[in-house]
């Protein structure tokens, strides 16, 4: 009897670390870029020049996050812009320090014709950008094509020099 009623303790504190374990989220980050050649480099940077980073700081994004984003985008190629947009606000309840998921919702109320709105959140999405040049650049040209729109021409401009200023 007590053997029986031991076996039955071990199965449901397996069963219970198992159910625990299906709950937590793995995290993904950036694709780790195969190793190039071992010599030295042909061009070296001269000491104080600007340097263009090649990619965005490493961060965690959270899996369900990485799928939001991923369905996001396919509402917003077949013109699904309110499910684009409830799909990217998810994403953004989950994490709120992504600014990939920022730049979205940006994407996405432009091309509803939210321009304000866009304009606010490409310069959310900037703030948290720190560090990953192309993403900054994505938004200052939603910047710039917001202001374009309201007439802000010198604006408009300013913006997109920042832009390409950034990509260079």
């Amino acid at each position: 009897m007590k053997l029986k009623q031991a076996v039955i303790i071990i199965i449901i504190i397996m069963a219970a670390g198992l159910m625990l374990s299906a709950c937590s989220m793995p995290l993904i980050g950036p694709e780790e870029k195969p190793a190039g050649p071992s010599g030295p480099p042909e061009h070296l940077p001269q000491i104080g020049a600007k340097t263009k980073t090649e990619s965005a700081p490493f961060r965690f994004t959270p899996l369900a996050v990485v799928h939001l984003m991923s369905r996001t985008k396919e509402h917003i190629a077949s013109g699904e812009l309110d499910q684009a947009f409830a799909t990217a606000e998810r994403a953004v309840r989950i994490d709120p320090s992504n600014p990939e998921v920022w730049n979205l919702l940006a994407e996405v109320q432009l091309k509803r014709g939210n321009a304000s709105q866009a304009e606010h959140l490409a310069r959310k999405s900037n703030l948290l950008a720190t560090g990953d040049r192309a993403l900054q650049a994505k938004n200052w040209r939603i910047i710039a094509d917001v202001l374009r729109r309201r007439g802000q021409t010198s604006e408009a401009d300013e913006a997109r020099r920042k832009a390409e200023e950034i990509e260079k």
